[in-house]
């Protein structure tokens, strides 16, 4: 059962940072993603990507029961 959790956790934590990374790339860059230019759309995609694994790994680490240290 603690293996469903860990994917859960990290599944969940790394949708919302992804959005997260979206989110502040349309403020940056303006909500019409058409309109961003390839390197706009180049870096938000690879900070999205850096981010969400980074977040899936913290999410699997919160599932263990390890606190994380900051």
């Amino acid at each position: 059962m603690r293996t469903f959790t860990a994917i859960e956790y990290g599944f969940v934590l790394s949708i919302i940072a992804t959005f997260s990374v979206v989110g502040v790339g349309g403020m940056l860059f303006g909500f019409q993603l058409s309109d961003w230019a390839e390197w706009q759309g180049i870096l938000v995609g690879v900070a999205a990507t850096v981010v969400a694994v980074a977040a899936a790994a913290l999410g699997v680490r919160m599932a263990s029961g390890d606190r994380p240290r900051i």
